[in-house]
Parts: structure tokens; sequence; C-alpha cells
């Protein structure tokens, strides 16, 4: 009995200091470019494991270093310096095509996706970024956004989600900071508050049908619009962390908004917002 008793504790013991056969997530990259490598070679694309990121285009090796450095990491450290606290445990892919018919032609054929937008898009369920960059770069952070903030956000709703995404689709990265700029949206939104046609703030984010036929384009200005408020306030930040930590309570984020604008009232921040808005300029 003694001799079993020495032999168990000794296998416990090598057990438990045994490493830990996870993989990294470096490792988990490199992992995942195999796997990709036949279709990378056959449509000739250039490929970076940049962790956590698998970076993959058809403008060649020196364009995709300069997307790689010039767009994704630096517009990833920055939201991680700015927002988000827990980092990607698994690997993204990104696909970089410089035209529209290869863009088009491998969505239909790797994933099966006929009706794409013209600029990109974010597939949730397998961590891929699929992106036209014919049609620039801002479609590519606004989707980096979204797959940045699913491990530090996973509950967040689609209005700020899509508000903080679209956010960037304009946006200057200087010394390490990521800051939105006025864009294309922002006309459609100053017609509708001079028409008497936008709903409240609140109406907004208390809608659990972001994507509906209803509003669907308004919102992605509403939402990006109310942000860059927030954020020309210094205010986005500690709002989305207050959000973020507090969601369980206050799940529309409408109470955390309430706090953020006090001592005003929800009613005179709509007011003061809407004139902001309407002084806004965006040269197209």
């Amino acid at each position: 009995m003694l001799l079993l008793t020495t032999v168990l504790a000794c296998a416990s013991a090598a057990f438990a200091a045994a490493p830990s056969t996870q993989p990294t997530l470096e490792q988990k990259c490199h992992a995942m470019r195999a796997r990709w490598d036949d279709r990378f070679r056959a449509e000739r694309l250039s490929v970076i494991v940049s962790p956590p990121f698998v970076v993959a285009g058809d403008g060649g090796e020196r364009k995709l270093r300069g997307y790689v450095a010039g767009t994704i990491q630096s517009a990833a450290d920055a939201l991680h310096k700015k927002f988000f606290d827990a980092r990607p445990s698994e690997p993204t892919l990104i696909l970089l095509f410089e035209a529209d018919e290869p863009y088009r032609r491998l969505a239909r054929q790797w994933f099966g996706d006929a009706d794409v937008t013209r600029y990109g898009y974010y597939r949730h369920r397998d961590n891929t970024m699929l992106m036209n960059v014919g049609t620039g770069t801002g479609t590519l952070v606004h989707e980096l956004t979204h797959a940045l903030i699913r491990p530090d956000f996973p509950d967040v709703p689609d209005w700020f989600n899509e508000g903080l995404g679209s956010l960037f689709e304009q946006c200057t990265l200087a010394g390490g900071e990521i800051r939105g700029l006025a864009n294309w949206r922002l006309p459609a939104l100053q017609r509708a508050i001079r028409q008497d046609k936008l709903r409240p703030i609140a109406a907004l984010l208390a809608d659990d049908d972001f994507y509906g036929d209803a509003h669907v384009g308004m919102n992605y200005a509403h939402a990006r619009y109310l942000l860059m408020y927030l954020q020309d306030h210094d205010k986005l930040p500690a709002f989305y962390r207050q959000f973020r930590d507090g969601h369980a309570t206050d799940p529309t984020g409408v109470a955390t908004l309430k706090a953020t604008v006090a001592p005003r009232s929800m009613e005179a921040f709509e007011k003061q917002w809407r004139a902001w808005v309407l002084t806004l300029r965006f040269q197209g």
C-alpha cells in the first residue's frame, strides 16, 4: 500500500509539473496559415502572420506589409489602448483584395457568400474578414473594430458595435491614437435633423432591430455621430467601459448615457447634440 501511494503521488506531481499542451496564439496563427496555404498559393496571395492576425492579399508582399503595419496593427494597438482590455485568444483571418472581381469570386468560392457589399465584411462566425481594399482602407478599420471588440464585450449591442466601427471608417492614426472624422454619413443625418425626421437617441438605443429595413441606413449615421460627440467631448472611452461593465443591468446603454451627460436631462442633451451635428462639415 505504501509503495502504491508513493507511485501515485509521484505520478500526480509529474502531471502537475508537466508543461501546458495548449497552443499559443502564435501557434494557432501558423496553424491557420498552414490550413489555408494551398488556397493562398493557388491565388498567388502573399501572406503575413502577425498575431492575432493572419493576413493574405493579392497586391504583393510590399503592399501587404504596408497594410499590416500602417493600418491593421496601428489601428489594433490604438483600439486596445483606448478601449479594449481583453485580447483575442483566437486568430483572425484577413483577406485583402485589390479589385472587386477576386474579392467577390473568392467570397463565393471559399465561403459561399454571394450577396456581399462592395467594400468588405466581417464573418463573425469564423472570425474572418474579406476586404476590397481597392475602395480604400476605411472599411478595413471598421470591420477590424468588430473583430477586436468581440472578446472584450461579447454581448455588445448592435447600435454600439456598428457605431464604433463606423466611427473609425474615416479616421486618423497618429501617435498611437485613433480618432474618427466626419464622413459621408453626415449629410443624410443633418437632413433628417433639419426635416425633424430623426427619432430620439433613446429610441435608437432601445431598438433591438438595428438592421431592420425601416431605419438601418440612418441607424449607422445616428450611432456614429452620437459616439463622435462623446469622442470629441473626451467621454467615449469612459462611456464604453462603464457600459461594458454595467451591461447586465443596463443592456441598452440608455442609463449609462444618462449618467454620462448628467446633470443635463436626455431631452436637453438631445437638443444640444442635434445642434452640434449641424455644425459639422464634410467635404466629400
